[in-house]
């Protein structure tokens, strides 16, 4: 069953990368603060 779920996942990504632009992702990224992450938010 996980695999199926993970095959549905991949193609629903897949649809969504395909209405995505650049741009606006790279609006969206342009809005976070250029910020060191906290110490328990570092890997």
């Amino acid at each position: 069953m996980e695999k199926v779920a993970t095959i549905e996942t991949a193609g629903y990504l897949a649809e969504r990368a395909k209405r995505g632009s650049r741009e606006k992702l790279l609006a969206v990224l342009g809005k976070a603060p250029d910020v060191e992450p906290e110490d328990s938010d570092r890997l």
